[in-house]
Formats: C-alpha cells, structure tokens, sequence
C-alpha cells in the first residue's frame, strides 16, 4: 500500500512496480488502485464503495490489505488472484510459488467449527462477518474442517460454504 489519494489521476502517480496499491478515499473509501500484478502495467481500479455496484471489501486489520473477493480480470492479461494480508496469490496461470500468509489456523478452526449449524450451509463470508475475521482465512478453516470430516463443504458456486453433519 503505496498510500491515499482523492483522486484517481493524483493516485497513479504513487504506482511504481506491479503490486503497488492506493486507496482512493472521497469523504469514504471509493477505490483501490493497484498496478496488475502481473507486469501488464495496467491500473485496475477495485471498487470498495456499494453505491457505486458491485464492490469488493477492504480489510486491513493486520496494517495490510486484504481483498475480498478475487479480483479477475475479464480482458485484458486475464489475471486472477487474490490479495490477502498484502500478499498476491494467484488463482491462474502463476500459482506455483503462492506462499499464504501465516495465522492461527487452529484458533480459528476451532472458532469455525462452533459457529456452524447442523445441515444449514453457511458462506466463508457469512461466517467471517460474525467472528470479525478474514473470508480467506475462514475459508481454510472450513476446508481444513471438511478435510477431517468435522464438516460437509458445498460444490460448485457453494464451494465455500459449511455446515455441521
């Protein structure tokens, strides 16, 4: 996170390298500008006000950004990755190599496992909203969970939704 700007012209002045990003903030937060991670050299330009449509959320808790969901980019270079805890993890063609940033996976596991209902299938989000944690970390907790067995895991559009046996 290179820093803030009103604007989006005076944000891009702060991108250098790829990966760099800026938060646009109006009044509230309106963007995040980022340089494609990819070398493109592209600017995207990642939602985070809802009045404005579709919007991503924007956490950062740990002093780096956390984006939710994955920004996917449907011209262009094609890239698709997600930003958690300031890193890049791709989703696509640059995959290997991706290291997840560390947290208390068995904490939040446990955290997870009670926050579940019997046969009601909850989202990562959901679930992340009402422990105040990461959708991405939740997300692992609840795979990690369904790996044991603890839990069943949704398919298709469901995949990151939970629920107890």
């Amino acid at each position: 996170m290179r820093g803030e700007a009103e604007y989006r012209d005076d944000g891009e002045g702060l991108l250098e390298k790829p990966g760099d990003a800026v938060l646009v903030r109006r009044g509230t937060l309106r963007s995040v500008l980022l340089r494609c991670p990819d070398g493109c050299g592209e600017t995207l330009v990642v939602n985070l006000d809802p009045r404005a449509g579709k919007a991503w959320k924007l956490d950062m808790r740990t002093g780096k950004a956390t984006l939710y969901p994955s920004v996917w980019r449907d011209g262009g270079c094609g890239s698709h990755f997600i930003v958690w805890r300031g890193h890049v993890l791709w989703c696509d063609r640059f995959e290997e190599g991706n290291v997840e940033p560390s947290y208390d996976a068995a904490a939040l596991e446990r955290r997870v496992l009670e926050a579940l209902r019997r046969r009601e299938l909850r989202s990562a989000e959901q679930i992340a909203v009402e422990l105040d944690e990461i959708p991405w970390e939740v997300a692992r907790a609840g795979h990690a969970l369904a790996r044991r067995r603890l839990v069943v895991c949704g398919s298709g559009r469901q995949r990151d939704w939970f629920a107890l046996p």
